[in-house]
């Protein structure tokens, strides 16, 4: 099977949240067309699409072309790379109405202005039309028998392996390093090379890596925030907490939230077996680049309502558990990691802060349907299918087909 094997495969539009009931809230939603006003308010309000495009690439450009400092420019979630997706930005320190902005790989179309800047609370979810080729008829046979299982029962909700960008070179997460006040491990991480990196980009990393503390021999190298990250360590050697301070605010909360995420993963994954030898529910293991992710294919109808209802904290400093089974699985997957709810908090770095959530344990698509296999003209032969539905806020498409595709249990 193929996922993502052109942008037009893999089309995502982030859907804002309901309008403020005005009874209860005096807050407009930025992302709700009718709330943005027409006359210059603190935040200037874009639709944003991009087609194969690493958000943090592209923020990093559009900070640069507006003239603002990057944390000036604020959004609601990180989109997939791989694929073409629509979302709401919002720009502060711009001061008269912006033109439309663009390049061929992605457009920025002025919206309104609003008094507060886009949040994951502003968004919804997001709608999905995914296309998966190259299937075999066997292949395209499963994900129709699994697809209303799918619909009716949803799937776990982890975190998938795109949150864990961050620490795709396999050596370690960088957030776990920041929480743990190992400032110089974290830009060691910062700082290791990629396979999804450019050519340009991996050259500096590896320079940097070979010539630890010896900064200068990578200076010619240095661009962007790399760049700017390489200068204070020339010139004042060992202050990795202040090197550390000029990393972009929003990626340092994307790696610290990927650690939580990890941590997220592995209780969901204890609870979901612990309950599935409770209720005679059969688990089909998955090997992930991040631990091993247990998936079932149907919920019995006495226990689906419970499960379905289950929310399981994304551990942070502040994570309370009352549940007594939830706390002994997290304490587990703490100890395991040699880490405590205490250490989940920076310490030193006062722009950052990040605390505990909490994330339903299943997820189900919402407006779910898959079409009929079509000759798939990419790979002659082979099969396509077409999948449309709508996922809740932060919530994984890719798990959804992970689920579609997943072998029947015997």
């Amino acid at each position: 099977m193929k996922l993502k094997a052109t942008p037009a495969d893999f089309v995502v539009t982030e859907e804002g949240a309901e309008p403020a009931d005005p009874l209860s809230s005096d807050r407009p939603v930025p992302t709700d067309r009718a709330a943005l006003s027409d006359r210059p308010l603190a935040w200037a309000v874009f639709e944003l699409s991009k087609t194969s495009w690493d958000t943090f690439d592209l923020v990093d450009l559009l900070s640069r072309t507006w003239r603002v400092p990057r944390d000036a420019i604020r959004l609601g979630g990180i989109k997939d790379r791989h694929g073409s997706t629509t979302q709401r930005i919002s720009v502060r320190g711009l001061t008269a109405r912006p033109a439309a902005l663009g390049d061929r790989n992605w457009k920025a179309r002025f919206l309104g202005w609003s008094d507060e800047p886009i949040s994951a609370r502003d968004i919804r979810g997001n709608r999905f039309r995914i296309t998966l080729r190259d299937l075999t008829e066997p292949e395209t046979a499963l994900i129709s028998a699994n697809a209303q299982e799918a619909a009716r029962d949803g799937f776990p909700n982890y975190f998938d392996s795109q949150r864990f960008g961050s620490a795709r070179h396999g050596r370690g997460f960088m957030g776990k390093e920041i929480f743990l006040g190992h400032r110089e491990k974290a830009l060691r991480l910062y700082f290791t090379p990629s396979r999804h990196d450019d050519r340009k980009t991996r050259a500096l990393k590896s320079c940097v890596l070979e010539n630890w503390n010896r900064w200068e021999k990578c200076a010619g190298l240095g661009f962007g925030e790399y760049g700017r990250v390489l200068a204070v360590l020339a010139e004042h050697r060992g202050a990795y907490h202040k090197a550390l301070e000029r990393i972009d605010r929003q990626f340092l909360v994307f790696v610290l939230n990927a650690y939580q995420s990890f941590l997220f993963n592995e209780l969901l994954s204890r609870w979901l077996t612990e309950t599935a030898a409770a209720h005679g529910i059969p688990l089909t293991s998955l090997r992930a680049p991040f631990g091993t992710l247990e998936l079932y294919h149907a919920l019995p109808a006495a226990a689906a309502a419970g499960i379905k209802a289950t929310l399981l904290p994304v551990p942070g400093h502040d994570t309370q558990v009352t549940d007594l089974r939830v706390k002994a699985l997290l304490d587990e997957v703490l100890a395991a990691e040699e880490i405590g709810l205490s250490d989940l908090r920076v310490r030193q770095m006062t722009r950052i802060r990040v605390g505990g959530v909490e994330r339903p344990a299943v997820t189900v698509p919402q407006d779910f349907s898959v079409s009929a296999a079509e000759p798939d003209e990419l790979y002659p032969g082979r099969r396509k299918v077409l999948l449309s539905f709508f996922l809740p806020r932060g919530a994984y498409a890719t798990l959804l087909v992970k689920r579609l595709l997943l072998a029947r249990a015997r």
